[in-house]
């Protein structure tokens, strides 16, 4: 299964990031929230942080044996969260905490030129958003181009 995220041109985060959510899932069918006392912004949402560094070890333990996960710590300068590389293929995964739509497009068009400023021609932007209602994340989820780069939004629950 791991396998099969450099066995193609550029990496397949689409379908790492899947396997991600599925684990959330299994974990709340047993009962277990990793989010749950993490910190909250004054609007009550949790901090970026609190999904960048929940992601970034489960990558670790994910694909740690096969591949690099390199962090990126969560400044605020708008640059790329976690740099992955497997097999000489490179990878960005963006993790942003959905506050709104323009919010969301401005972090689409963040995450697309810091791909172009690597010479990468795409970027998957991990969108942790408070609910957990499929439909919702759905819509927020797909593929958007932005001046050549493909920026694959996988919408993660969290509540």
């Amino acid at each position: 299964m791991i396998l099969r995220i450099y066995l193609r041109e550029t990496l397949n985060l689409l379908s790492l990031l899947d396997r991600y959510k599925a684990y959330l899932i299994r974990m709340k069918a047993k009962g277990l929230n990793p989010f749950k006392d993490q910190p909250r912004r004054t609007s009550l949402h949790y901090t970026e942080a609190v999904g960048h560094f929940h992601l970034y070890a489960w990558l670790n333990a994910a694909i740690g044996r096969q591949c690099v996960t390199s962090p990126e710590f969560p400044t605020g300068n708008g640059k790329v969260d976690i740099h992955i590389r497997c097999n000489g293929k490179k990878g960005i995964i963006e993790v942003k905490s959905f506050v709104d739509m323009p919010e969301t497009r401005k972090g689409k068009e963040q995450a697309a030129a810091y791909a172009r400023s690597l010479n990468l021609n795409s970027v998957t932007l991990a969108l942790f958003v408070p609910v957990d209602d499929e439909a919702v994340l759905a819509k927020l989820s797909g593929e958007h181009q932005s001046d050549g780069v493909t920026v694959t939004v996988v919408a993660i629950g969290w509540t």
